[in-house]
């Protein structure tokens, strides 16, 4: 069994399953360029960081398009508008 191996069950525990999606470009890259590990780790993370805020986003952009929707389709209905009205 090889470490990338055995990092796996440690990472979806920890809730970073994100972070194998990158782990072997990040591997080769630190090798490659002679990366310390505290930048290793950094750009790593960085990517779970950028993963996570792109995730964010996309799941807040969904829901601005299924209000609007929503209210789209509830402002054209005139017994809709009635009954939001404050007594």
């Amino acid at each position: 069994m090889s470490p990338t191996d055995e990092i796996v069950p440690v990472l979806k525990k920890l809730r970073l399953s994100g972070v194998l999606q990158t782990l072997e470009l990040r591997t080769r890259q630190a090798i490659e360029d002679s990366l310390s590990f505290p930048e290793f780790l950094y750009r790593t993370m960085n990517d779970e960081v950028e993963r996570r805020d792109q995730k964010q986003l996309d799941m807040r952009l969904r829901r601005a398009a299924f209000e609007a929707t929503r209210r789209s389709r509830t402002s054209t209905s005139p017994s809709t508008r009635r009954s939001r009205r404050p007594r």
